[in-house]
């Protein structure tokens, strides 16, 4: 009797032994866990990432629907249609140019600098071969210089110099006299007293007849 309960406990755990084996990968709950987790921390980048490259395209897209500014300049000289023309900021004489249907055949490309970015407002000019084109610098320099002179002949003309008492500094703002001339004249009237008249000034070294007409108008003698 005892050997058969052995016989039986002996074949009971063999089974369990033989099931145990077969089902084996069933049983393996810690490896199913662990490849559920790395899913998980997986679709999370995945996730993450994608709304980076959304957040990115985003931005790229308000960049994009950024409205570009916009300058107007004058151009002239050798270009087949000078005139006003509206580019973009940044863009370059050159661009300007090809606006207006490019530079002549007579045009002095070697003078001016087709690489130089165009400001708004200003007025630039092609010059033709062999011209000699002054920069917008230059002209506003000229234009003060003379509005300048203007002003001080305007206010000699309005309150006319007296040679006889003038200082070398006030003969030195008569047109086309500097301060060597304004010496002289001090000299001569200090020599002879006074200037009778104002042509007398003529007598003066170095003031003919020509430089004589260009201040007559602002000089008196009393």
């Amino acid at each position: 009797m005892k050997k058969f309960i052995k016989i039986g406990i002996f074949s009971v755990i063999l089974i369990f032994s033989i099931t145990m084996i077969l089902f084996k990968n069933d049983f393996n709950f810690g490896e199913n866990v662990y490849v559920v987790s790395n899913s998980k921390e997986e679709n999370k980048e995945s996730t993450t990432n994608l709304d980076v490259n959304v957040s990115d395209k985003k931005s790229e897209n308000v960049i994009k629907n950024q409205p570009k500014k916009m300058i107007t300049i004058f151009v002239s000289g050798e270009v087949n249609k000078p005139g006003v023309v509206t580019l973009e900021s940044g863009k370059r004489l050159a661009d300007a140019v090809e606006k207006l249907d490019g530079p002549t055949k007579d045009a002095e490309l070697n003078k001016v600098n087709m690489a130089l970015k165009v400001e708004d407002e200003k007025h630039y000019i092609i010059p033709k071969i062999g011209e000699d084109i002054k920069s917008d610098d230059d002209i506003i320099s000229n234009e003060d210089t003379n509005l300048s002179k203007m002003d001080k002949e305007n206010e000699n003309k309005n309150n006319k110099i007296n040679i006889n008492t003038a200082t070398v500094q006030e003969l030195d703002t008569l047109p086309g006299i500097g301060e060597a001339t304004a010496n002289k004249i001090v000299q001569y009237r200090q020599e002879n007293k006074s200037f009778k008249s104002v042509e007398e000034v003529k007598n003066v070294n170095g003031i003919g007849d020509k430089k004589f007409d260009n201040i007559k108008d602002f000089i008196s003698v009393n």
